[in-house]
């Protein structure tokens, strides 16, 4: 396959440059010079054969061609190690001789860039350092400056500048003088570069730290970081003429010499800004990129920087006797000043991380002034609430906290979908000569109909979105029921909402739907103790997002819908469900209370003579003993229709002579009559038992009543028979006579109670 491409390929110049991204190609996918077993004789040929008709090309009176060999080159060395190092010599003089000489751009910029692959790629082998970079090093460094004065190649020779100080330090110290004058002139704001060209530029600055010695190359980067400050600071001076400020009490860090700007602010003030602009973008890229040594940030000058600027706003003071037109002006830059320091802000939040804590109320009071002054700009609100994003997710509690009522309302209020009013109707003209009406004029039919449409653009939605699903994961546990069930149900409500706002396009729909989604999925995973939890609607709303047709609302909706299922799993409780609290037990006296059954509840009445069931066993209860007279007396009184407790009917002693014969007679009417009366204590009755109980406590009983009742319980004999033995009675009871017993009891009407 290489030798196809020599052959048919490379050996036409005139078809070259049309040939050449099909051999490039051929040569990444094929691997065409992968080392991975030992090279054979045909392919060392083939190889050299290869080498040989490069270094033809790069000879070529035509400059596309010669452009062709040195990107042929450049992907030669990518691709094989022991190519490089065999031609690393011959080309990297070739390479250097179309520097040094007046070609066209595009061969400078390639023989530039292959240069420094080939330098970069020596740094770590010694021996190819010492006969490749280091005789060569030096003269490729006074090439990179001398190119630098064509703006086309500025950015490749910025990037060269850049991986010689990281990499050859001490080759680039010389110049290390003349590289910062190269980074200060793109800095200046004075021109418009690309911004390719400033971002190569700030890598390069942050990297002439390493041109200095190892003991001093934290002081270096810290003392460069801090000119820059005071660069700033020497800009906001002119800038904030005619601003009252308050008075600054530390001395303010020097800055590097910039040019200076023209005394008339018409044409001084856009000048200063793109200089405040491009120096806090180099601050930036000084805090996050990464150093060989640890390094000292400050910390503190930075944070005085952001203040200064932030604390001019639209309602700040002006000074006396200065030019009200300054002033406007000023006014003017604000909102593009205020969003390049987010900028800034935002990378020394990254760079410092949990340091920061200790300005959290200052930040947050910082972010609330932003959202109430920039409720109406679209671009700066998307930045502030990405900025509080990083707030919240490097400050944590204390900065959601401070900043909670603020927050959720500008959230609900960017969230809200309003419906469009209707315009009014245009009234007719009436002319004098006719009663006939006429419209003369055009209805505007678009604006009559009501369409919803939303209060905010789509990114602010989201942005939006973002920052509450990170409050509600810092902060949505300690939120107040109303504040907490405001949010929830304009997260249900956009959810549930069936018609989108008419102003969004469906892929818009579809990303605010995805934030929407998280924030549920926040919601879910950070409930709230005293609010009952969504959980069932998020379950629900994920199920149903399933269906949808965007990828990503099924993405979303699937991990939420698998997080719902872990919370609800049996054998996976998310919280410690409180257990229900045990009733306080009541110790209560005992009371013996006597029923007397009505013949409705009285069971059926023990027949003597009849046998009994052999798994039954009889209760008797000690024989009762008769009431004094003076007792009874009492007693009797207390037995109207007012006594709440249930007496038993007393049984009496009986002495006849006709006791046989009563005897023979009752036993043939079991239901009529009985020898005594029989009480059967059920465990039914337990409770009427004690509710009697609780009726007397709350009739309150007299001290005399429940004495009587005591004395009546003593005198009383109660006989429990569960069974009786069927035996036939053959003892002679003679002599004993048995009244008439009245079985329905005594006449009362409270015997049912």
């Amino acid at each position: 396959m290489l030798e196809t491409l020599i052959n048919f390929y490379l050996s036409k110049e005139a078809v070259l440059i049309k040939n050449l991204p099909f051999v490039l190609d051929a040569i990444v996918n094929h691997g065409l010079f992968s080392e991975s077993s030992e090279l054979s004789e045909e392919s060392a040929s083939l190889h050299k054969k290869w080498t040989v008709r490069l270094n033809s090309l790069l000879q070529s009176k035509v400059s596309t061609v010669r452009w062709c060999g040195i990107t042929l080159v450049r992907a030669t060395c990518e691709s094989s190690h022991s190519l490089l190092v065999a031609n690393a010599k011959t080309w990297c003089a070739q390479l250097l001789a179309f520097i040094a000489k007046n070609e066209a751009d595009m061969i400078h910029k390639e023989a530039l860039e292959t240069l420094q692959f080939i330098f970069t790629y020596t740094h770590d082998k010694p021996e190819l350092h010492r006969e490749v970079a280091t005789p060569n090093m030096q003269r490729f460094n006074q090439l990179l400056l001398q190119l630098a004065q064509k703006e086309i190649l500025l950015p490749s020779v910025l990037s060269a500048l850049a991986a010689n100080n990281a990499h050859f330090p001490s080759n680039s110290k010389h110049i290390a003088e003349q590289t910062l004058q190269l980074c200060l002139s793109c800095l200046d704001g004075s021109r418009d570069l690309d911004e390719k060209t400033v971002l190569e530029a700030n890598k390069c600055m942050a990297s002439l730290y390493r041109t200095g010695g190892k003991s001093v190359m934290a002081d270096l980067w810290r003392d460069h970081l801090l000119r820059l400050v005071g660069s700033v600071h020497q800009c906001l001076n002119r800038l904030f003429d005619t601003v009252d400020e308050e008075t600054i009490d530390t001395e303010l860090p020097s800055g590097y010499p910039f040019l200076s700007v023209d005394r008339d602010y018409i044409e001084a003030f856009p000048v200063l800004m793109k200089r405040i602009e491009l120096v806090q973008d180099c601050i930036s890229t000084f805090l996050t990129s990464s150093t060989c040594v640890p390094v000292r940030i400050p910390v503190v000058q930075l944070v005085d920087l952001i203040c200064r600027i932030y604390n001019v706003f639209e309602g700040s003071l002006m000074r006396d006797y200065k030019d009200k037109g300054e002033f406007i002006s000023l006014m003017m830059c604000l909102p593009t000043l205020h969003y390049s320091t987010s900028k800034m802000l935002s990378s020394l939040l990254y760079c410092t991380g949990q340091e920061m804590l200790r300005y959290s109320k200052l930040f947050s009071r910082i972010m609330h002034r932003l959202l109430t002054e920039y409720k109406q700009r679209r671009t700066i609100k998307v930045c502030v609430y990405k900025l509080i994003t990083l707030c919240l997710e490097k400050c944590g509690y204390t900065f959601a906290e401070s900043l909670t009522k603020p927050l959720i309302t500008a959230i609900i209020e960017d969230l809200q979908t309003v419906e469009r009013k209707s315009a009014s109707l245009v009234v007719p003209n009436q002319s004098k000569g006719s009663h006939k009406k006429r419209k003369t004029d055009l209805t505007n039919s678009d604006s009559i109909s009501s369409k919803l449409v939303s209060a905010s653009a789509p990114d602010v939605q989201m942005a939006a979105l973002q920052a509450l699903a990170s409050f509600l994961s810092i902060f949505g546990f300690a939120l107040e029921n109303a504040q907490r069930a405001s949010i929830d149900s304009v997260i249900l409500a956009r959810l549930l909402q069936f018609v989108p706002p008419s102003d969004l396009t469906d892929e818009e729909v579809n990303l605010v739907k995805i934030e929407l989604y998280n924030c549920l999925l926040a919601s879910v995973t950070h409930p709230i103790e005293t609010q009952a939890s969504i959980l069932p609607h998020a379950s629900r709303l994920f199920t149903a997002g399933m269906n949808q047709s965007a990828h990503g609302l099924q993405a979303i909706c699937r991990k939420g819908l698998s997080v719902c299922d872990l919370i609800t799993h049996a054998r996976l409780p998310p919280v410690q469900r409180a257990l229900p609290k045990e009733s306080p037990v009541v110790h209560m006296s005992a009371l013996t209370t006597h029923v007397e059954q009505t013949p409705a509840e009285r069971s059926e009445p023990a027949v003597i003579g009849a046998k009994r069931p052999l798994d039954h066993t009889e209760k008797k209860v000690p024989e009762q003993q008769p009431l004094p007279e003076k007792m009874q007396h009492e007693l009797e009184k207390t037995a109207g229709p007012e006594k709440t407790e249930v007496t038993v009917e007393q049984q009496s002693r009986i002495e006849s002579s006709d006791a046989n014969e009563s005897l023979v007679s009752k036993s043939r009417d079991q239901g009529e009559q009985s020898e005594s009366v029989l009480v059967i204590e059920k465990e039914e009755r337990v409770e009427e038992i004690e509710r009697s109980f609780q009726e007397a406590l709350a009739n309150q009983i007299t001290t005399n009543k429940v004495e009587l009742t005591k004395a009546k319980e003593d005198a009383s004999e109660i006989r429990i028979e569960s069974r009786i033995e069927q035996e036939t009675i053959e003892e002679d009871i003679s002599g004993f006579d048995i009244p008439d017993i009245d079985m329905a009891g005594p006449d009362s009407d409270v015997e049912d109670e």
